[in-house]
């Protein structure tokens, strides 16, 4: 490593892997706290070797990952906790001290629980640390881990979720290029028609900068530069169209003019008198009758992703029903997987049935079609603990 790390700045400009190697080579002693928002993690290093990690989030904290695991209950984790804090000990030492865990037990318990918060901070791309020549607390269970072996499987970690997120863009890409003739400038720029300039100009940004064609050079995918340049040539047109007011009424009255000309079939027009009906029963809070409303537009016009997402809505506010509102939503987005407010919408109803991780999965899903929607990444931080807010 040629320049010196200095002990305190930001993942951007200094990766985790080479801040740790470093330590480890230097047979440095202390503490290297990593902060992003409101979440913080500490690891405790000596003489160049892991012995322990902290972590502020609540999901991380060893009683929850004990609940989680079965190893033992909500209540006892309670009261050991309760314990704890009158006694000034360390929770695990209390569990054992009550017979909840075996020395053994908690040994491999906290290796584990270490583990996994270091290796989670591979994944934090762009936050704040400071090291700090401090010894560990004296009350922890001093743990040996090879920083060679986390580094490594931490390096494993971050290629994998790169693979992912490739994954993920060539899938957004291939969908906006197979429509590009079928989507209007605010399907491209993923705006409404009554969005104000600010708007246009924030989202028109982010996908400017996501799609531009020479930001995935590195990608060896026959074709990719050819549909980035169309679909970032289709981006800028779209923009300079709807910042133009003049430009944009014309745009808008070619809009309500085609759409007026249109003359739909009877199923459709069924289908949209059973959605309004279904809408206005939803809004005065009549979830039965919106549900039959609802059902009736799916039937007309089964292809219509919006009657889909619609009728869970008013599924996941029946009794009994939310089984049927996931497998209602899970249709609307097979019909439109680049519609991000479905992913939200499916998240929310695994919270309600309390599938955690699938909810996490929908709501990373969502950020991934659109990076700034606001509702995904607040139930993120809510659900990652960063945040602490009332429910809605």
């Amino acid at each position: 490593m040629q320049n010196e790390i200095p002990p305190r700045g930001t993942l951007r400009y200094c990766s985790l892997p080479q801040l740790l190697a470093s330590l480890k080579k230097k047979k440095r002693s202390g503490t290297l706290t990593l902060q992003k928002g409101e979440a913080k993690k500490s690891i405790f290093i000596r003489d160049g070797t892991a012995v322990f990690a902290s972590s502020s989030l609540e999901e991380e904290r060893l009683g929850n990952m004990l609940i989680r695991k079965g190893k033992i209950t909500r209540e006892k984790s309670d009261k050991a906790a309760k314990l704890s804090k009158r006694l000034g000990k360390r929770h695990g030492a209390v569990l054992v001290g009550l017979g909840y865990l075996k020395p053994n037990e908690l040994f491999d318990e906290l290796k584990l629980q270490v583990r996994e918060i270091i290796l989670s901070l591979f994944l934090w791309e762009d936050c704040e640390y400071i090291f700090r020549e401090t010894p560990p607390p004296e009350e922890i269970i001093a743990l040996s881990m090879s920083m060679d072996a986390l580094i490594t499987e931490g390096l494993q970690m971050q290629e994998a979720m790169r693979r992912q997120q490739d994954d993920s863009f060539l899938r957004k890409v291939d969908g906006l290029y197979g429509n590009i003739k079928k989507l209007s400038y605010y399907d491209v720029l993923e705006v409404g028609m009554d969005a104000a300039p600010e708007e246009i100009k924030k989202s028109y940004l982010n996908l400017a900068k996501e799609f531009h064609p020479d930001k995935r050079q590195e990608m060896p995918v026959q074709g990719l530069k050819e549909k980035l340049t169309a679909i970032f040539s289709l981006i800028n047109k779209a923009y300079h169209t709807l910042s133009d007011e003049t430009e944009k009424k014309k745009y808008d009255a070619g809009i309500l003019k085609r759409t007026a000309s249109k003359t739909p079939d009877r199923a459709e027009i069924n289908a949209e008198e059973q959605f309004v009906r279904g809408f206005s029963e939803f809004k005065s809070g009549n979830y039965w009758g919106a549900m039959d409303f609802l059902r009736g537009a799916t039937r007309a016009a089964p292809e219509h992703a919006k009657y889909w997402a619609f009728l869970s809505l008013a599924l996941s506010r029946v009794p009994k029903r939310i089984k049927e509102a996931e497998e209602t939503i899970l249709k609307a987005i097979e019909l439109e997987p680049h519609n991000s407010k479905y992913y939200v919408q499916s998240g929310e109803i695994y919270l309600r049935t309390g599938l955690k991780k699938r909810a996490i999965k929908q709501f990373q899903t969502a950020l991934e079609w659109d990076p700034v929607n606001e509702k995904a990444k607040k139930e993120l931080e809510k659900l990652e603990g960063k945040k602490k807010r009332n429910k809605d």
